[in-house]
């Protein structure tokens, strides 16, 4: 009966699920729909020891963490996993140290062609590539980036820090610390042109959200644990350069924000932003490109981002400048991220 109400409830859900995670190894989640502002528990094998790193035309892309005491596997489990039929489809074993924001290509026969992880953290952009059934990952660094970019004076060692990527169409967009935009060919496994942003703030937190056939950049403000001052702007893909969206484009638009994997909801005659509190993973984290050290506890800290903390939803309003937290009480998670309703369209067991 819960299953079904579960199904019923999210097949009705215009807008985005939000997925908690208590314990990574306990099969048993919740969903909460801001919608309805129901709350659900959703069971299956495919969230036992695994986190869901992204989705994409109803396939769930799974990493598996698994520890032995105190020692962590020198590989990580990834595999695909479709949420109505239960289909999986394995990936080759994952090394541990690599820390990346995932994305993968959906073909014309609605199966997984491609997985692509881009590495946040590197000397020169680096992504790892590999389809289902492949026994290793192929690694493409971007060696000529370094050629075309200005190296800044101020920064005495030069990193590639990237803070958010999407997917649009067969190209993974990304963005770094410094506002470098990068594009990656999925399916020809090539890199493409590169271009700084202009007018950016290091300061600033930004994502970045595939929508219908452009990419959109929100930047914002942190304050107490809080996100504020929204901006909006659009990729022209050919200038590579960003623009201001006018007030008519964001008419209609309900934003879910997470690193990695933010959505665009459409909610007629709405301008609204969601946001997990506190902002713990969910965004740009500032990071000092001059200090080694600052470098290294940032990656240690993404790649140890279990830790638990209390967390709710900030739903603001862009039209009267009201913050409203979305859940009647906040609870304790491990982690949380958005799933598009669609997802779970069918049994999932």
């Amino acid at each position: 009966m819960e299953q079904d109400a579960l199904l019923a409830s999210s097949q009705q859900a215009k807008l985005p699920l939000a997925l908690f995670i208590f314990e990574s190894n306990k099969k048993k989640q919740l969903l909460f729909d801001p919608s309805t502002k129901k709350i659900r528990g959703i069971i299956s094998v495919a969230f036992a020891d695994a986190t869901c790193v992204f989705e994409n035309g109803g396939w769930l892309l799974m990493l598996q963490h698994k520890q032995h005491g105190f020692q962590e596997q020198q590989e990580q489990t990834i595999f695909l996993v479709h949420a109505s039929t239960g289909r999986r489809l394995e990936l080759p074993a994952c090394p541990s140290v690599i820390d990346g924001l995932f994305v993968f290509y959906v073909g014309s026969s609605e199966v997984p062609l491609v997985v692509v992880c881009i590495e946040t953290i590197s000397g020169v952009p680096t992504v790892y590539v590999a389809c289902p059934g492949d026994i290793y990952w192929s690694v493409y660094k971007n060696i000529e980036d370094g050629s075309h970019l200005p190296l800044d004076p101020h920064r005495r060692i030069k990193c590639t820090l990237i803070i958010d990527a999407v997917l649009l169409g067969k190209q993974a967009v990304c963005v770094d610390y410094h506002g470098k935009i990068l594009i990656f060919d999925v399916t020809e496994m090539s890199w493409r042109r590169t271009a700084l942003s202009k007018g950016w703030n290091e300061r600033d937190a930004h994502f970045l959200v595939a929508s219908s056939e452009e990419v959109v950049l929100i930047s914002c403000r942190r304050f107490r644990g809080r996100f504020c001052d929204f901006k909006f702007f659009k990729l022209d893909a050919e200038a590579l350069e960003w623009s201001p969206l006018d007030d008519t484009e964001l008419d209609g638009c309900s934003w879910f924000l997470y690193r990695g994997r933010s959505i665009l909801a459409r909610e007629e005659g709405k301008r609204k932003v969601y946001t997990f509190y506190p902002s713990q993973w969910g965004g740009s984290t500032p990071i000092d490109a001059d200090s080694s050290r600052k470098r290294k506890v940032a990656h240690m800290k993404s790649l140890s981002s279990r830790e638990k903390s209390v967390t709710n939803i900030f739903m603001h309003d862009l039209e009267d400048g009201v913050v409203r937290t979305v859940l009647p009480a906040s609870i304790v998670t491990e982690e949380r991220h958005w799933l598009r309703s669609s997802v779970f369209g069918g049994p999932f067991q």
